[in-house]
Formats: C-alpha cells, sequence, structure tokens
C-alpha cells in the first residue's frame, strides 16, 4: 500500500511546524509509521542559498530538489509522510520574492515549475494551506517583514487557486476540527477504523 502524503504549506510562522508534529504525535499513539519531512531552510542558510526576499528560480529549484529527495526516501518506509513545506511553498516564496523585490520571472521558468507542481502536487493525498492571522505573534528568530509574509500567503493562496490544487484550509479556529479530520483520513485509508 503507498504511504499517505501530506502537505502542509503556508507563510512563516503560522503553525506548521506545530500542526505536523501534533498530527505525527497522534498517528503513532495508534501504532501509525510516520516520517517528516522538515523546511530546508537551515540547511539553506548553511550553503548560502538565498531564500525569503532573495528567493531565486535557482533557489526555489534546490529547496524543491531537497523536498522531492527527502519525500522519496521517507515514502519507501513509512505509513505516513508529513512534508512540512511541500514544494508548493518553495514557489509561494519565489513568487512573493519577486513581487517584493519588483522584478518579473521569466516565462520558461514559470512554466517548468508549474508543470513541477502539478506532476507532483497530485502525490499528496492531502494538502493543507495555513491562512495567515496577523494577530499571532511571530514565532522567535522568524523573519518579521510583515509585508514579505503577506506576500507569500497571497501567493500560496492564488497558486492553489489558479492550478486547482484541493485543499484544505487551517487558521486556528478549525486547528483541532482539521488534525481530527486528516486522523480519520489516515485510519480509513489504512482500514484502521
Amino acid at each position: 500500500m503507498s504511504p499517505v502524503v501530506i502537505g502542509v504549506a503556508g507563510t512563516h510562522s503560522t503553525g506548521k511546524s506545530t500542526f505536523c508534529n501534533d498530527l505525527k504525535v497522534s498517528l503513532e499513539l495508534k501504532g501509525v509509521h510516520v516520517a517528516t519531512i522538515p523546511s530546508f531552510g537551515k540547511l539553506a542558510v548553511e550553503q548560502g542559498i538565498a531564500l525569503l526576499t532573495q528567493h531565486t528560480y535557482d533557489s526555489t529549484m534546490w529547496f524543491i530538489d531537497r523536498t522531492l529527495e527527502a519525500q522519496q526516501t521517507a515514502c519507501a518506509n513509512a505509513d505516513v509522510v508529513l512534508v512540512d513545506r511541500p514544494i508548493i511553498d518553495a514557489v509561494a516564496y519565489w513568487y512573493a520574492a519577486v513581487e517584493y523585490r519588483g522584478a518579473s520571472a521569466a516565462s520558461y521558468e514559470i512554466d517548468a515549475i508549474d508543470a513541477l507542481m502539478l506532476s507532483h502536487c497530485q502525490n499528496y493525498t492531502a494538502v493543507v494551506a495555513t491562512k495567515l492571522d496577523t494577530s499571532v505573534a511571530l514565532g522567535p528568530g522568524r523573519d518579521t517583514n510583515s509585508h514579505f509574509r503577506e506576500l507569500v500567503d497571497t501567493h500560496l493562496h492564488q497558486l492553489l487557486g489558479r492550478l486547482g490544487i484541493k485543499h484544505r484550509v487551517l487558521f486556528p479556529q478549525v486547528r483541532e476540527s482539521l488534525l481530527a479530520e486528516l486522523q480519520t483520513d489516515v485510519f480509513q485509508r489504512m482500514r484502521l477504523l
């Protein structure tokens, strides 16, 4: 049986990692083997890869390659793979960075990335996209550029709509019900209910 792959996307400090961790813990309590694909932001910084407002097509491809490699490895060994920042996330950051800098992306770059997203997003069993709530404080050590953070949120939801990617929206008021819904989905797919 193919593993369940759940991607959780969104601008920084909107609860993605906490949501992934809580879902992982609840599934593991039922004996489900869960692998988590983390964000590669720290590795990017260590390797001098452009990110945030300096994000480029090449850095976007770097993030996509790392994520897909990690997903492939995890899918071989887990019942459920939780992707904290699926590939569409890197693309939303790139679009936001391009807009923030007042630049434009080449049409061949957009076409290549759209094709890649459409090809790989269908491999996700579920996609969750956080919705930015500006009243929630940023986590420690996070980029404080609120305009850029809002651009990422806007571009993420525009991409999901434009590409017709079915997704669930995560915001504080639906967090617990969405956790329960995804748990039930996983258990049904694994026939644990």
